[in-house]
């Protein structure tokens, strides 16, 4: 059984297992696992996350997985402790000058960045929730998903990777995570910090001073008030007015120096690590409120593809025969140039010879939703399952063909399917003509077999490109015809 026991680590290894069969462009056959999803009921994501956990795929990526958790947790470690000593580095910096304390300069030195950050991350929260978290924690995560890329040496680690990023950015999930991170190393650099100055406190004397040239006396002693009012509320004692007077450079320096320690502890603890650890805290039950509520989104072809395999009553599709006359479609495909596309255009190879590693095929200024390959009837069903299942109507379906083959009665057959599952135009893309070419074929006579068997099946349009070369006339064609904002 897989390792991947939270519902969060379900559903990854089930979306890591979409884009490994989105980039075949096939369903991984494996009818034990479907059967056992069926068999366990639920909803439909249930019967996807429970296929996903018992195919041979989904236990390698369960394996990656923690693998990868694990590397993760030791960076994580590693930064924890990297703070913590950055902290009591920048303690042993202000208490190291000598046993003169500016107590202005200390509290800019230890407090001040980590202050205008919190604000900015504040700011960053209130005005671009999508965009927050703080700079340090996405940095972290960024860190932390390049190295486990690099220490990793399964061949899965990638996908998993890419699943783990597209789910983190839905639900606010990553958002939290990055201010989880941010804030729970801001709160141990803080902590450092704390403990170095307790430690120089604790075995050296220290006289404190202050002073200003712009404000004036009586500003500073407010500020001070002001900056010690938490600690007061408390019983903690800190400077009264007599103190802070007496020691402005210039005077009597040895005046209070119990009471400025502990004015410069409480506001390391009040206004550094208390808010930084309730904030740590409220992002982690942000983050696990976020992982309860995340699901997949199964309106994608990946997974609408599954939805005939994994019905409780599972049945094979039905396909239109083209010797019978379709009822509802036009009587024949317009043999004009169509005009430009709006909407999705969605994409199906049909008995292509490129292997998996170039589907789908890359157009520039293009993208396109890739459904799948339809090599064989299951497949076919499983794309036809996909195109149904879809909500938003698409704007064109593409069928890219080979011109390395025949096309026979199969492929007129799924013509028809397509237009009897959906009212947008189908097209016919007829691709790897050079394969053809390098067989000696009869390139004219191939392409007006394609055209006939599309005027058989009621196709909206067939067009010659070669998908490979940007260059090619029909390439360009399909390429303006699928831009937004292209004209005839």
């Amino acid at each position: 059984m897989t390792t991947a026991t939270t519902p969060l680590r379900q559903r990854l290894i089930a979306e890591a297992l979409r884009l490994e069969e989105d980039r075949l462009g096939r369903i991984l056959d494996d009818p034990v696992a479907d059967a056992r999803a069926r068999e366990a009921g639920g909803d439909f994501e249930e019967r996807v996350v429970r296929r996903a956990a018992e195919t041979a795929a989904g236990h390698r990526f369960a394996g990656t997985l923690e693998g990868l958790i694990q590397v993760r947790f030791w960076l994580v470690l590693l930064a924890a402790g990297l703070a913590l000593l950055a902290g009591i580095g920048a303690a042993a910096a202000v208490f190291g000058q000598g046993a003169t304390v500016n107590i202005g300069w200390a509290l800019a030195a230890l407090l001040g960045l980590q202050l205008l950050m919190l604000l900015l991350w504040v700011l960053f929260t209130i005005y671009r929730p999508r965009g927050g978290g703080g700079a340090l924690g996405r940095g972290a995560m960024a860190v932390a998903h390049g190295v486990g890329r690099r220490l990793s040496r399964r061949p899965d680690t990638a996908v998993v990777l890419s699943a783990s990023l597209g789910l983190l950015r839905r639900g606010g999930l990553g958002r939290w995570i990055a201010s989880a991170l941010t804030h729970g190393l801001w709160a141990t650099f803080c902590l450092g910090a704390v403990l170095g100055s307790l430690f120089a406190l604790s075995v050296r004397q220290y006289e404190f001073v202050w002073g200003t040239t712009l404000l004036t006396e009586e500003s500073f002693v407010a500020m001070v008030g002001l900056l010690g009012a938490p600690a007061q509320w408390i019983g903690w004692p800190v400077p009264g007015e007599q103190v802070v007077r007496a020691s402005r450079i210039g005077l009597d320096g040895t005046a209070g120096r119990e009471l400025w320690s502990g004015l410069l502890l409480a506001s390391l603890l009040f206004y550094g690590l208390l808010p930084r650890t309730i904030l740590f805290g409220l992002s982690l039950l942000l983050v696990r409120r976020a992982a309860h509520r995340l699901r997949l989104d199964t309106g994608l072809p990946g997974y609408a593809r599954l939805s005939d395999r994994l019905s409780p009553h599972a049945r094979s599709i039905g396909v239109v025969d083209p010797d019978r006359a379709r009822q509802d479609g036009p009587e024949a495909p317009p043999r004009g140039r169509p005009a430009p596309v709006t909407g999705p255009a969605l994409l199906i190879g049909l008995e292509l010879e490129r292997d998996g590693g170039d589907w789908p095929p890359r157009v520039a200024a293009v993208d396109w939703i890739p459904l799948g390959r339809a090599d064989d009837r299951e497949q076919r069903n499983d794309v036809l399952a996909a195109l149904r299942a879809r909500a938003e109507p698409p704007g064109v379906v593409l069928v890219v063909c080979s011109l390395a083959r025949t096309p026979d009665r199969g492929a007129e057959r799924f013509f028809a399917s397509l237009r009897e599952q959906t009212r947008a135009p189908v097209w016919a893309v007829l691709d790897e003509g050079h394969r053809l070419a390098a067989r000696g074929g009869p390139r004219a006579a191939r392409v007006r077999q394609w055209q006939e068997a599309g005027t058989r099946a009621g196709l909206d349009y067939v067009l010659e490109a070669e998908l490979d070369d940007a260059a090619h006339p029909g390439t360009r064609e399909l390429t303006e015809l699928l831009r937004p904002g292209s004209t005839t």
